[in-house]
């Protein structure tokens, strides 16, 4: 069962990046400023104190203008620093601008060693979370390395906000036991609370 389970999951990962991959450039960047507006105005979003983000690559939400807010906003920036890749572990590094941004783990924009200040996840209280695809109950499928389910479970102070451009968004997504589900999900056209 959970050998078809992976298999379902990673069809299902291959088709969403395929339709993530085709997106044109304009469009991605309209509707990752669309994201960004909802994130901005997002009551959640302003009581919080420590957020966690992710730093964009290529295809994905782009969130430069996600981390720019915050650090505008006086609130603590944390993003995903991986140390050792073979363990899975993934901290959260703080983020004071985004000069202090260099290539690190597959080229993904992270602190150095030098600047490498983690923060503790009962800290955080906001998290943006990437995925390949979500469904609107909360369920994500990643990009198949467990490093967000493993740091989500630690981060139980945290709302979860998936953020996601509209053909991401899945009928449903099967899951196993140790999938971590998101609270809300984030679009241009809008905030879903997820019914989990």
């Amino acid at each position: 069962m959970e050998k078809d389970l992976n298999l379902l999951k990673k069809e299902l990962r291959k088709t969403a990046l395929i339709k993530r991959r085709a997106m044109r450039p304009e469009k991605r960047v309209a509707e990752s400023h669309g994201i960004y507006k909802q994130l901005r105005d997002f009551e959640l979003y302003k009581k919080a104190s420590c957020v966690f983000c992710y730093v964009s690559v290529e295809e994905e939400v782009q969130t430069r203008e996600i981390l720019n807010q915050v650090l505008a906003d006086g609130k603590k920036l944390c993003i995903p620093y991986i140390g050792a890749p073979k363990t899975r572990i993934m901290t959260a590094a703080r983020l004071n601008s985004l000069n202090e941004l260099e290539p690190g783990y597959w080229d993904i924009p992270t602190v150095n060693k030098e600047n490498y200040h983690e923060v503790s996840p009962e800290e955080i209280d906001f998290v943006v979370v990437p995925g390949a695809a979500f469904d609107k109950e909360g369920h994500r499928l990643g990009l198949g390395g467990g490093f967000y389910d493993i740091f989500l479970k630690k981060t139980q102070n945290a709302a979860l906000v998936g953020v996601a451009f509209e053909c991401q968004l899945m009928e449903e997504i099967k899951v196993m036991d140790h999938d971590i589900p998101v609270d809300y999900l984030l679009t241009h056209n809008g905030i879903i609370k997820c019914s989990k």
